[in-house]
């Protein structure tokens, strides 16, 4: 069996960077099991199996503070399994919902004579199971990757400039409430 394995050599040998490495450290997640009179850090079996179980928490998509948890048993791992499967079956259930309005929306732009604005791409939203916050992530993921196509399709819906720009602002903003036209209801 080989000696204590050097930070560089538990990095590479696990696929990582060696600033991971020092981060878990930093956090107190992956201490070294030893250190030499160099200072420089060691880590014995011991230190490679914790390893091997913080990667294994973390490619199941739990979070440091979630990991940190599990292996101090402070929270049992079944009931931050339960949470994580619940909140990837919630991510599915949006993905899902996405999915049909795009593909509704692929259908109604191949039907001649059939304009898509924005009553048409809202309803379709809505069909397709969209909340108001849901709408809002949607916008908001679109303008943060593709701000310039997120204003081209607005404006291929039929917006004109100043509602553009309040739906953009709105996409940028922490609050769901839709953007509205300031229109006088009357009653």
């Amino acid at each position: 069996m080989a000696g204590p394995l050097s930070i560089g050599a538990l990095a590479r040998r696990h696929g990582l960077s060696r600033s991971t490495l020092l981060h878990y450290d930093r956090i107190g997640l992956l201490r070294a099991d030893t250190r030499g009179a160099n200072g420089y850090r060691r880590y014995g079996p011991e230190g490679e199996v914790r390893l091997a179980r913080i990667l294994e928490l973390r490619a199941a998509g739990l979070s440091l503070a979630q990991v940190r948890a599990a292996l101090e048993a402070r929270t049992p791992l079944a009931a931050l399994l339960e949470a994580r499967i619940s909140a990837i079956g919630a991510a599915m259930a949006v993905l899902r919902a996405q999915q049909a309005a795009v593909l509704t929306l692929q259908r109604a732009t191949r039907e001649p004579g059939q304009v898509l604005n924005k009553e048409a791409w809202s309803s379709l939203l809505r069909s397709a199971g969209l909340s108001d916050e849901d709408m809002h992530r949607w916008h908001e993921d679109f303008e943060a990757r593709l701000p310039e196509a997120h204003a081209e399709f607005l404006t291929f819906l039929g917006l004109g400039t100043e509602e553009v720009a309040r739906v953009r602002a709105w996409s940028k903003s922490a609050t769901p409430s839709a953007p509205r036209a300031r229109k006088r209801r009357t009653a």
